[in-house]
Protein backbone atom coordinates (compact mmCIF):
# COMPACT_ATOMS: atom_id res chain seq x y z
CA UNK A 1 0.00 0.00 0.00
CA UNK A 2 1.55 3.30 -1.22
CA UNK A 3 1.02 6.54 0.83
CA UNK A 4 -1.45 7.64 3.61
CA UNK A 5 -4.95 5.77 4.84
CA UNK A 6 -7.67 8.25 5.25
CA UNK A 7 -9.06 7.31 8.63
CA UNK A 8 -11.12 9.89 9.97
CA UNK A 9 -14.77 8.64 8.97
CA UNK A 10 -14.13 5.42 7.54
CA UNK A 11 -16.67 2.68 7.97
CA UNK A 12 -17.43 -0.32 9.58
CA UNK A 13 -18.24 -3.73 6.69
CA UNK A 14 -21.37 -3.92 8.83
CA UNK A 15 -21.78 0.06 7.80
CA UNK A 16 -20.31 0.21 4.34
CA UNK A 17 -23.51 -2.73 3.59
CA UNK A 18 -25.63 -0.34 4.68
CA UNK A 19 -24.84 1.95 2.55
CA UNK A 20 -25.39 0.10 -0.79
CA UNK A 21 -28.88 0.04 -0.17
CA UNK A 22 -29.19 4.21 0.12
CA UNK A 23 -31.30 5.61 -2.69
CA UNK A 24 -30.80 7.95 -5.47
CA UNK A 25 -32.42 10.52 -3.55
CA UNK A 26 -32.03 13.89 -0.80
CA UNK A 27 -31.47 12.49 2.90
CA UNK A 28 -31.01 15.10 5.63
CA UNK A 29 -27.39 14.04 7.49
CA UNK A 30 -29.86 12.33 10.76
CA UNK A 31 -31.37 10.00 7.98
CA UNK A 32 -28.51 9.50 6.21
CA UNK A 33 -26.69 8.50 9.63
CA UNK A 34 -29.65 6.77 10.63
CA UNK A 35 -29.95 4.55 7.30
CA UNK A 36 -25.59 3.44 7.51
CA UNK A 37 -25.33 3.86 11.57
CA UNK A 38 -23.37 6.06 12.82
CA UNK A 39 -23.50 9.81 14.44
CA UNK A 40 -25.24 12.34 12.96
CA UNK A 41 -21.96 14.93 13.66
CA UNK A 42 -19.63 12.78 11.72
CA UNK A 43 -21.20 14.25 8.67
CA UNK A 44 -20.51 17.46 10.03
CA UNK A 45 -17.09 16.67 11.35
CA UNK A 46 -15.85 14.40 9.05
CA UNK A 47 -17.67 13.99 5.63
CA UNK A 48 -18.31 18.12 4.42
CA UNK A 49 -14.78 19.22 5.22
CA UNK A 50 -13.81 16.41 3.61
CA UNK A 51 -15.55 17.53 0.63
CA UNK A 52 -18.91 15.44 0.93
CA UNK A 53 -21.32 16.22 -2.09
CA UNK A 54 -24.23 18.35 -0.47
CA UNK A 55 -26.91 21.43 -1.08
CA UNK A 56 -28.38 23.76 1.00
CA UNK A 57 -32.09 24.68 0.64
CA UNK A 58 -33.46 28.45 1.05
CA UNK A 59 -33.85 27.98 5.08
CA UNK A 60 -30.26 26.65 4.79
CA UNK A 61 -30.72 23.20 5.56
CA UNK A 62 -28.14 20.07 4.04
CA UNK A 63 -29.86 17.91 1.73
CA UNK A 64 -27.28 14.70 0.66
CA UNK A 65 -28.03 12.69 -2.17
CA UNK A 66 -27.64 8.85 -0.96
CA UNK A 67 -25.97 7.66 -4.67
CA UNK A 68 -23.94 10.28 -4.90
CA UNK A 69 -22.53 9.81 -1.42
CA UNK A 70 -22.16 6.63 -1.85
CA UNK A 71 -20.26 6.65 -5.23
CA UNK A 72 -18.16 9.98 -3.73
CA UNK A 73 -17.57 7.74 0.03
CA UNK A 74 -16.14 4.88 -2.42
CA UNK A 75 -13.51 7.03 -3.92
CA UNK A 76 -12.58 9.07 -0.90
CA UNK A 77 -12.04 5.95 1.49
CA UNK A 78 -10.89 3.03 -1.23
CA UNK A 79 -10.14 -0.49 -0.01
CA UNK A 80 -6.85 -1.36 0.41
CA UNK A 81 -5.08 -3.96 0.44
CA UNK A 82 -1.54 -5.32 1.72
CA UNK A 83 0.99 -7.06 0.12
CA UNK A 84 2.06 -10.77 1.52
CA UNK A 85 5.07 -9.17 3.30
CA UNK A 86 2.94 -6.09 4.70
CA UNK A 87 1.03 -5.70 8.01
CA UNK A 88 -0.76 -2.59 9.54
CA UNK A 89 0.54 -0.42 12.25
CA UNK A 90 -2.20 1.32 14.18
CA UNK A 91 0.64 3.60 15.78
CA UNK A 92 1.67 4.72 12.56
CA UNK A 93 -1.63 4.88 11.01
CA UNK A 94 0.02 3.09 7.80
CA UNK A 95 1.15 -0.63 5.83
CA UNK A 96 5.04 -1.37 6.87
CA UNK A 97 7.14 -4.09 5.92
CA UNK A 98 7.43 -7.16 8.19
CA UNK A 99 11.45 -7.61 9.30
CA UNK A 100 12.35 -10.88 10.00
CA UNK A 101 8.63 -12.58 10.91
CA UNK A 102 8.22 -15.56 13.60
CA UNK A 103 5.65 -18.08 12.11
CA UNK A 104 3.20 -18.78 15.83
CA UNK A 105 0.14 -21.21 15.63
CA UNK A 106 -3.33 -20.71 18.14
CA UNK A 107 -5.37 -23.29 17.49
CA UNK A 108 -6.16 -23.69 14.00
CA UNK A 109 -5.17 -20.16 13.34
CA UNK A 110 -1.47 -19.41 11.63
CA UNK A 111 0.09 -15.99 12.01
CA UNK A 112 3.59 -14.05 11.52
CA UNK A 113 4.24 -11.57 14.76
CA UNK A 114 6.91 -8.70 14.03
CA UNK A 115 8.03 -5.38 15.21
CA UNK A 116 7.01 -2.00 12.76
CA UNK A 117 10.36 -0.47 11.77
CA UNK A 118 9.55 2.88 12.45
CA UNK A 119 7.86 2.93 15.77
CA UNK A 120 8.70 -1.18 17.40
CA UNK A 121 4.46 -1.53 17.90
CA UNK A 122 4.15 -5.44 17.47
CA UNK A 123 2.67 -6.72 14.68
CA UNK A 124 0.28 -9.61 13.55
CA UNK A 125 -0.36 -10.57 10.35
CA UNK A 126 -2.80 -13.86 10.04
CA UNK A 127 -1.33 -16.33 7.07
CA UNK A 128 -4.13 -18.75 7.00
CA UNK A 129 -6.64 -20.79 9.14
CA UNK A 130 -6.01 -24.43 8.97
CA UNK A 131 -8.59 -26.82 8.30
CA UNK A 132 -8.94 -29.96 10.60
CA UNK A 133 -11.38 -32.70 9.22
CA UNK A 134 -12.44 -35.54 11.66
Amino acid sequence: MDGEIKLRGRLKGSQRMRMMRLLDMPYKPSELAEEIGFERRQIYRAYIPSGCPHKRDEQRHIWINGKEFREWYEETYPRGSLGKDEAFCLTCKKAVKLLNPIRNQKGQLQYWISACPKCGRKLARIITKVNQEK
